[in-house]
């Protein structure tokens, strides 16, 4: 495997996972959340903006986990949150971020409000199926998942 990174002119870094005959089997797109540039890479979705409900709303279910990797990470100043959804023979991966003080003012808020309308989309990757099975294991199922038609 080969990877190459570059920052892009926002801020924003872009990966790209290469196996060993050249073929790209994973790619990686990452909000800088230093500009306010919110431009993703995929028509209607908003690095910063667009929340996990609304990605919910839009692909119809939560999507889906892999055995091997947890669905939640959390990070120095909040919480990484993972949902795949498979689109074709890929893999896409949208990586929601509550930070703590969005998180804090969640749990204010009182009446059991949902993460995922505090959780902003921060990243986006796209993997081959296969790579992806192999890193990461088999799938785990939201029970409303279905296959993502991309419009």
């Amino acid at each position: 495997m080969d990877v190459r990174k570059w920052v892009l002119p926002n801020g924003n870094e872009l990966s790209v996972t290469t196996n060993s005959n050249g073929q790209i089997v994973y790619l990686e797109s990452d909000s800088s959340s230093k500009n306010d540039d919110p431009a993703c890479d995929l028509p209607g979705l908003h690095f910063g903006l667009t929340t996990l409900s609304e990605l919910r709303n839009r692909f119809g279910s939560n999507g889906f986990g892999f055995k091997n990797r947890g669905s939640a990470v959390e990070t120095e100043d909040g919480m990484v949150m993972m949902n795949a959804y498979e689109v074709g023979r890929v893999v896409i991966t949208f990586y929601t971020k509550i930070n703590l003080q969005d998180y804090t003012r969640m749990k204010a808020a009182g009446s059991n409000p949902s993460p995922a309308d505090y959780a902003k989309l921060d990243a986006i990757s796209i993997a081959d199926a296969d790579y992806a099975k192999s890193e990461w294991g088999d799938r785990i199922y939201d029970p409303l998942y279905k296959r993502v038609e991309w419009k």
